[in-house]
Order: structure tokens, then C-alpha cells, then sequence
């Protein structure tokens, strides 16, 4: 009996093809965070003035990050539809995970009130629309050579260093290359890497802890186009851009980390892994044109 739970927890944290095969699921791949959607008919196409109407729309967490602190802003113009409620609604969505791959879903509801229409109007269009704040982290690992003779005693080496190509992992932002360079110094060899860092998806980005912030109306404080990068080569923690909030342009960013002190000499050509941690908040919205008519 034992045996048997084991073997239904095996199945179920890695996956099973129709085959029987294990299937492992790498979640940290894909380029999308939340994502929206409007259902069928909420909003319906056509609504009437003076009258109550409903949105109905689904949240999606199709990266690799779990949120616990979202928020959804729900847009109007106010003064032909009026949103019941909060405009802006907080959420959580766990991320994908072994044991989930798809991530999780929510479904929200907003009630509205459909003001009267200006004299002499019987129709116009209006928009709807939604903002989702949220924060994220994006986490990429690759093998990346050191080789810290670099003056080439040794003739034979296992590995040379060489820039890495990376795509995606599981987020709107992605690390998408890394340079390893070594630098002789007088008694050791310092270390420096350039990381290259892309907007993928299709939102912005803000400082991780201002997702509020960022879905009010009063913006201006959520630090926009900035995240924190850290950086791990193998058990080494390097310091990345002075420990200062890196900036965005174009969608891209290249952050310099150093190892404080370098390596020793001696310590020879190898190949080890080196994680990037890229933390975040990201924002991005959808829009609906409705119809509002007059009831004659």
C-alpha cells in the first residue's frame, strides 16, 4: 500500500504521458505572466443607457512566479458607466509549478451601472478596459566557463569562456544573455559579467513593492522601467550594478556584476552554473469597445 501512494505521488508531481511515459515539465519557460480576458458577452457588445450591466473576466497566471499581493484596475468612462465597487481589486494566483503546470485562474465580476446618455444622443461607443499590476521574478540558470589562467599556461583546457544565449523562463522578462570575463589583476583575476536582460512581453515594468501604486490613477510613484537584479556564480554572490535598481530602455537592459575580490589564480579552468535572479513588478491591460443605446 505504501508502494503504491509513492508511486501515484510520483505520477502526479512529474506528469504522465497517454503512454505511461514520466513527462518532466519545465516551468520556467514561456514568456508570459498574468494574462486577461473578457468572457462571451461580458460586456455585451450592446448596453442601454439607465440600466445595470456586468463585466466578467478571467485572470490567468501562465508564468512561473506565484502572486499573493495583485491588483486588477477595471476602466471606464465614468461618466457613461459606472463601476460598483472597488475599481481596483486585489488577487492572488499561484504560479506553475511540478505539481501544476497549468498555473491557476480566477474568475472576477464587476457590476455596472450604465448612465443616461447626453440630450439628443440615442447612441455612442464606449471603452472598457483592464490593468493588472503584479508582482514577479524571473529566474534563469546556465553553465558558463571560468578560467582563471588566463595568461594560457595550460595548453589543454575543459572549457573556454564564451557568451551564453538564453530564451525564456517562464515571464515577461527574460534573460537572454551572459558574458563571462576574467581580468588579470597583480595577485588574482577579477571576475566581471555583462547580463542582457529583455521586456519579452507585451506590458511594462515598475519597482516590485509599488503594484498599487502602478493601478492607481496617481501612478507616479511606482518607479517605472526599474527591477533588482542578483546574481549566484555557483556558490559565489556577485554584486550587480553597484546593488542599485537597474533601468529599462527599448525594453532592454545590461547590468554589469562583479565578484568582490575575483578568484585566486590557482584556481584553475572549469565549468560551473551561474543564476540570475531578476525581481519585478510588471504591468499590462486589455480594452473592449461597447455599444451604449438609448431605450426608446
Amino acid at each position: 500500500m505504501k508502494l503504491l501512494h509513492l508511486l501515484m505521488a510520483l505520477v502526479f508531481v512529474v506528469g504522465c504521458t497517454s503512454a505511461g511515459q514520466i513527462k518532466d515539465y519545465n516551468i520556467r519557460s514561456g514568456s508570459t505572466g498574468v494574462t486577461m480576458k473578457f468572457l462571451d458577452q461580458s460586456p455585451p457588445p450592446v448596453i442601454y443607457a439607465k440600466s445595470p450591466s456586468a463585466m466578467t473576466f478571467e485572470l490567468a497566471n501562465l508564468g512561473a512566479t506565484s502572486i499573493e499581493e495583485g491588483y486588477v484596475s477595471i476602466a471606464t468612462e465614468e461618466d457613461i458607466v459606472h463601476v460598483q465597487g472597488d475599481r481596483i481589486r486585489p488577487f492572488g494566483l499561484q504560479g506553475k509549478s511540478p505539481g501544476y503546470p497549468a498555473g491557476d485562474q480566477m474568475l472576477l465580476t464587476a457590476q455596472l451601472q450604465v448612465n443616461a446618455l447626453p440630450p439628443q444622443t440615442t447612441t455612442l461607443t464606449t471603452s472598457m478596459g483592464l490593468n493588472v499590476c503584479y508582482p514577479y521574478q524571473t529566474v534563469a540558470s546556465a553553465n558558463v566557463c571560468v578560467d582563471t589562467d588566463v595568461v594560457g599556461r595550460t595548453a589543454k583546457k575543459p572549457c573556454t569562456p564564451s557568451p551564453v544565449s538564453l530564451s525564456s523562463q517562464g515571464g515577461p522578462v527574460a534573460v537572454t544573455r551572459i558574458e563571462p570575463t576574467l581580468i588579470p589583476q597583480e595577485k588574482t583575476v577579477a571576475v566581471q559579467v555583462l547580463i542582457t536582460i529583455n521586456n519579452v512581453g507585451n506590458g511594462q515594468l515598475y519597482a516590485q513593492d509599488k503594484s498599487l501604486e502602478a493601478c492607481s490613477a496617481q501612478s507616479t510613484g511606482a518607479a517605472w522601467n526599474t527591477a533588482v537584479v542578483t546574481a549566484m556564480l555557483a556558490d559565489n554572490q556577485l554584486v550587480c550594478n553597484d546593488n542599485k535598481p537597474v533601468l529599462f530602455t527599448n525594453k532592454a537592459a545590461t547590468v554589469r556584476c562583479e565578484l568582490p575580490g575575483g578568484m585566486p589564480k590557482t584556481a584553475g579552468t572549469y565549468t560551473t552554473t551561474m543564476t540570475v535572479q531578476v525581481d519585478y513588478g510588471y504591468t499590462s491591460s486589455i480594452t473592449k469597445q461597447v455599444q451604449v443605446k438609448s431605450i426608446s
